[in-house]
């Protein structure tokens, strides 16, 4: 069954559906998508419409709240906890106020929020980005503790789904540059490359090349980017734009292989604040060079571990994209291994065939969402992933033995 967690369980429907929305919106920057046909139906099934039209245009904004330098204490680690609750409120409550600006967070870091920010064409919507900026700094200033900071910051615009991690990587470098001495607002956007690097057949190079552990290679691609200047004094924007492009690259295997538990995949997502410290290439480098190594490494443990490694990361992928009409044949290219062998592997691990647990980890969201009376049946179906309701009705009551809605009216009664 999947996993549910405390905080979904006492939110309301409305609630469920933002956490699904915040999931897939994490899901776009840390997973290795099947297509983006796939990603726009999954957008539209989760009411986030807007970011699936095409010629889709639009950047990443993010807040930070930075805390005063003490010691990790547990009281400590409780005054964080506390301020990055009511920070993410302030942060969602201010999108709230604002059509179409979506908010989410990595569980990695509860003192960060990130924002995606589809684009209009036309006088009304110049410098939207800006002025909900604007907004937030003083909402969350008239809300901060006087020994708290807050830093906002706006990445590069975007053309296309396919370059959705380059608009967030150059996000992620501007909340890092801005907050350099000597570095103002809107320095780091000028310094910053056109985003064309990574392309997605790049990008889909340098994940291959990752994902077989192929470490000669990887060390080559570091020489070829920052070899040449590594004796160079400073650290361009540009450059620390292509480390936090490979840093985001190697979270993306890590998410995919890393199967025995989140704290890589955490370690990598703050990596970006570590990379910016750097003062010259060589030092960047090197700490991607360490990076990558403990990526591969996992990547070997997983693939050399037949009986369990590989097949506890693909039940693992699915339990995170559910709702992808995922087969067999693009799991198993998605890994990069035979079909028939995952097919294997996988059963002889979880104990059902591959189908069998995608449907079980639908239905375990299904019966999470059921309860509430006002999310209607013709909703709920989406979003668990399923295109037509009666799709869903059918494959929920072979699993059940029990329409949703008389599954519905047995929890009513025992209430």
């Amino acid at each position: 069954m999947v996993e549910i967690s405390l905080e979904e369980e006492l939110l309301p429907a409305s609630g469920q559906v933002r956490l699904l929305q915040e999931s897939f919106l994490l899901q776009l920057i840390r997973e290795d998508w099947p297509g983006t046909d796939h990603v726009r139906t999954r957008l539209r099934q989760l009411k986030l419409a807007p970011l699936a039209a095409e010629g889709l245009r639009l950047r990443f904004a993010a807040a930070e709240l930075k805390l005063p330098a003490e010691g990790v204490s547990p009281a400590v680690r409780r005054r964080q906890l506390a301020a990055g609750t009511w920070f993410q409120l302030v942060c969602r409550e201010a999108a709230a106020g604002w059509k179409h600006i979506y908010p989410f967070v990595n569980e990695a870091n509860p003192l960060q929020v990130f924002f995606v920010i589809p684009l209009k064409e036309g006088s009304g919507h110049a410098d939207r980005t800006g002025r909900f900026l604007t907004e937030l700094e003083q909402k969350l200033n008239a809300a901060v503790e006087q020994d708290c900071t807050v830093a906002v910051a706006a990445g590069l615009e975007i053309k296309g789904l396919k370059r959705l991690r380059n608009a967030f990587a150059s996000c992620l470098c501007n909340l890092d540059l801005n907050g350099r001495p000597g570095m103002g607002p809107g320095e780091a956007d000028a310094a910053m490359p056109v985003m064309t690097w990574l392309s997605p057949e790049e990008e889909r190079r340098l994940l291959q090349i990752i994902e077989t552990a192929d470490t000669f290679a990887f060390e080559q691609e570091l020489t070829a980017l920052f070899g040449a200047e590594k004796h160079s004094a400073g650290l361009s924007a540009a450059q620390l734009y292509q480390a936090v492009r490979l840093q985001l690259l190697l979270t993306v295997a890590a998410g995919k292989f890393a199967f025995r538990g989140t704290a890589l995949c955490k370690y990598l997502w703050n990596s970006h604040a570590m990379l910016a410290a750097c003062t010259s290439p060589a030092q960047l480098t090197e700490q991607l060079s360490a990076l990558g190594l403990l990526v591969m490494d996992e990547v070997k443990l997983a693939r050399q571990s037949p009986e369990r490694g590989l097949a506890e990361a693909v039940r693992k992928y699915i339990e995170r994209n559910y709702g992808w009409e995922l087969q067999p044949a693009a799991a198993a290219q998605l890994f990069g291994v035979e079909e028939g062998s995952l097919t294997r592997q996988f059963k002889q691990h979880v104990g059902i065939p591959f189908a069998d647990y995608t449907v079980k980890i639908r239905m375990g969201r299904a019966e999470q969402l059921l309860p509430d009376e006002k999310l209607k049946l013709t909703d709920l179906a989406p979003l668990v992933g399923y295109a037509s309701l009666s799709h869903f009705v059918s494959a929920f009551k072979k699993y059940s033995g029990k329409s949703p809605k008389e599954f519905r009216e047995r929890l009513q009664k025992s209430h």
